[in-house]
């Protein structure tokens, strides 16, 4: 069965929720008639302000990794019905219900670092270039830029720094000897996202950089007793960036400077970790920085006894966009999950369709045998709205 993820914790916020409610999906929508709730994630009560995203923890639980809670989707029955006015008229109250959802200002508790927040995307992304991972936690470090605002620092979208190799390696040169002396392993072969392994990421939570766009990030960095080894290294990197000529030159172009480096994904590998998918070949979507390491790291795993297709489909979009670009990329999306849907019922029986937001995700089943049920609708806005 071909499974598609369907992932909006990027854009999610009361600017997203507007544009959904504005902006019709009818092909993903006609798609969804067939759908049928069969399984949802436990709600958390800092559902918006959790490190790790409803689809980080969905592929976590798909994985077998401990603590990513689920539950059967009859406790959500009427949430499901609620989702196809065919079937309940609670769909158009739940619609507008939907517009007034506030803006996702949750940060992560400093509370202490649990194994359900923790993510070995940065281990994957090792794995996948060949390093020797010596048992030790990895972790994603992607150079980005911060700037300071009236009241507090703000991420510029990671993607968008677009350093080059040979500014990349001129500064992990820099630093290297601050890394050796502390204990530090790094790799920056990929200039978008470095490599970091040290034996103090084993406990360190973080959150994908695409969360913290638009929000206050000092609520968003690793925090507590054991990110203090990365603090520290963290601002001496940053105090021999400041005026390095790598930086002085993009400055004189008209580019940011490299002033930070953002950390996600830390943990060991787990020894009998498996890959249950078949993935595809084209490289990932730049979204989020979770899934192309995933991806990556994945098909080198040992394959599961029966892997089956995955495919995972983000809106082209950051929280930090505009209305229209926001209107596009719903438009995009509908267009994009609705062919992989179709695609995927031509070649399997059926489907499985995961919608995750900012706060839990959603699993649907969907099979050929119902298309006779023609007259039964599916609002995919208000879905992905309750997510």
């Amino acid at each position: 069965m071909h499974t598609i993820l369907i992932d909006t914790a990027p854009v999610a916020g009361a600017a997203w929720q507007q544009a959904l409610a504005a902006t019709p999906m009818p092909r993903l929508s006609r798609s969804l008639r067939l759908a049928e709730m069969s399984l949802q994630e436990t709600l958390r009560e800092d559902a918006e302000a959790a490190w790790l995203s409803p689809a980080e923890r969905w592929l976590l639980a798909t994985l077998g990794h401990p603590g990513a809670g689920a539950r059967p989707a009859p406790e959500a029955a009427a949430a499901s019905n609620a989702a196809f006015p065919a079937v309940s008229s609670a769909a158009s109250s739940i619609a507008s219900g939907v517009e007034r959802i506030p803006a996702q200002t949750g940060a992560p508790t400093q509370a202490a670092p649990a194994l359900s927040e923790q993510a070995p995307w940065g281990a994957l992304a090792a794995l996948a270039t060949g390093q020797a991972l010596r048992g030790l936690p990895w972790g994603l470090a992607l150079p980005a830029h911060l700037e300071l605002g009236r009241e507090s620092l703000s991420l510029a979208d990671p993607a968008a720094l677009h350093l080059t190799v040979e500014e990349a390696q001129a500064l992990l040169d820099a630093v290297r000897r601050l890394l050796i002396d502390a204990g530090w392993h790094a790799d920056a072969s990929n200039p978008d996202c470095w490599l970091v392994a040290h034996p103090s990421l084993a406990e360190v939570v973080t959150a994908d950089p695409a969360r913290a766009i638009a929000r206050n990030v000092a609520t968003w960095m690793p925090a507590g007793t054991p990110a203090r080894p990365w603090r520290q290294l963290l601002t001496e990197i940053q105090m021999v960036w400041q005026y390095h000529p790598v930086n002085e030159a993009r400055q004189r172009a008209g580019q940011p400077e490299a002033n930070t480096l953002w950390l996600h994904g830390c943990g060991a590998l787990p020894r009998d970790l498996r890959n249950p998918f078949v993935l595809p070949h084209q490289a990932a979507q730049r979204v989020t920085a979770w899934w192309p390491a995933a991806h990556a790291g994945l098909s080198k795993l040992p394959a599961s006894r029966h892997p089956h297709p995955l495919q995972v489909l983000q809106p082209q979009a950051t929280r930090e966009m505009h209305d229209q670009a926001l209107g596009a990329a719903i438009a995009a999306l509908d267009q994009t999950a609705a062919e992989a849907i179709d695609q995927a019922l031509r070649d399997h029986a059926g489907a499985l369709v995961v919608l995750a937001g900012d706060r839990s995700w959603i699993r649907f089943e969907l099979h050929q045998s119902r298309r006779w049920q023609f007259w039964r609708r599916a609002d995919a806005q208000v879905l992905l709205g309750l997510v």
